[in-house]
């Protein structure tokens, strides 16, 4: 059953959350090392400052409350219907730390579309299950049942990061219904396997750069996918440590890191819900409970975003073409694994010109 949704956050969570920012205990023992170690000390102050006294929560509270909002089967999605009234419809998908906020000033760019943009399990509005297996191919399923609720038996799909992964196995599992999708990076787990004698020069510089960031960013995930529970314990009672842990890798992934206010946005959406501990669990989940995997026949647009402040890799397409079948590949100049914040221009145009040709 579809249900209206409103945000509303009580001045008291908004006053125990700026009087836990205000006590906060600061190390007196931090080398200037600036981002080596981790998050800069200066910056983090700077977030915390921004956060306590200069963000305003109903500001934004306001903007999102003149958008339409439902939840259905737990889940809560944004909905916007095309200007036309016959829109493509399409479905988009963030990633982990973000949430659907990230496509918000997408929104005016797209009044062609049909757009739905769900929070992932776990995430802000939507509670995890209680249970185990919340991989790609759970949450997939329920993207189809809701697109197929909303009335739409052919639709598009797009996302990044985990919404990559939850957009591949939709893909894969809904060829009939999925008219195509368009990614802007590739989901770590579903990687091509590829013997290294069967790998071009290019392929092989590629994965040499990612290699190298693995060793100095995969630190988290490995975590994640292992004890997110002990970590969970730490972020949810402290917000500056949120902002620490989540600020460190909008900082690394970043080309330009959003703004304070926008990265305080997120932070508030994470503290109120006190769902960061359930958000990591997608790392164990996806990892312990790995969908199979498959080469993606549905039309597929990619568009690569490698401007990250720690540098991931550019991807060859011969490297994607091992799984997906690749009609549109777009190398941008700035942008990094944020896209849709970092560069919405962008990435809406490419999602227009991509599924109008998809038609």
């Amino acid at each position: 059953m579809l249900e209206r949704f409103r945000i509303h956050v009580t001045e008291e969570v908004l006053d125990d959350l700026r009087a836990r920012l205000r006590n906060t205990r600061w190390p007196d023992d931090v080398p200037d090392m600036g981002w080596k170690q981790g998050t800069d000390l200066h910056w983090l102050q700077h977030i915390v400052s921004y956060w306590t006294d200069k963000f305003n929560g109903r500001a934004w509270e306001q903007r999102l409350n003149t958008l339409d909002h439902f939840t259905w089967e737990g889940i809560h999605f944004l909905y916007k219907r095309a200007t036309s009234g016959r829109g493509v419809p399409l479905i988009l998908t963030h990633g982990w730390p973000s949430s659907f906020l990230d496509y918000i000033d997408m929104l005016p760019m797209l009044d062609d579309f049909d757009l739905v943009i769900p929070s992932l399990p776990g995430y802000g509005f939507s509670p995890r299950p209680a249970h185990v297996g919340v991989n790609y191919r759970y949450v997939s399923e329920l993207w189809h049942g809701l697109m197929s609720k909303l009335g739409y038996s052919r639709y598009g799909a797009g996302g990044y990061d985990f919404g990559a992964g939850v957009t591949t196995i939709l893909a894969v599992d809904h060829p009939e219904s999925v008219i195509g999708i368009y990614l802007t990076t590739l989901e770590s787990d579903l990687t091509p396997i590829v013997d290294d004698a069967e790998l071009s020069n290019e392929e092989r510089s590629f994965l040499s750069i990612n290699r190298d960031w693995d060793a100095t960013e995969r630190g988290y995930s490995t975590i994640q996918s292992t004890k997110p529970q002990t970590l969970g314990y730490g972020l949810n009672d402290s917000p500056a440590g949120l902002a620490a842990y989540i600020g460190e890798k909008w900082h690394s992934w970043s080309d330009v890191t959003p703004s304070a206010d926008f990265l305080c946005a997120t932070l508030t959406l994470y503290w109120v819900t006190q769902t960061v501990t359930s958000s990591m669990r997608d790392y164990w989940d996806n990892r312990w409970y790995p969908p199979d995997r498959a080469y993606v026949g549905t039309p597929t647009g990619f568009g690569v975003f490698a401007h990250q402040t720690v540098p991931e890799g550019e991807p060859p397409r011969s490297y994607l073409e091992r799984v997906y079948n690749i009609q549109r590949w777009t190398v941008f100049p700035r942008g990094g694994h944020f896209a849709p914040v970092e560069q919405p221009a962008a990435v809406a145009a490419e999602l227009a010109t991509f599924f109008c040709d998809s038609r």
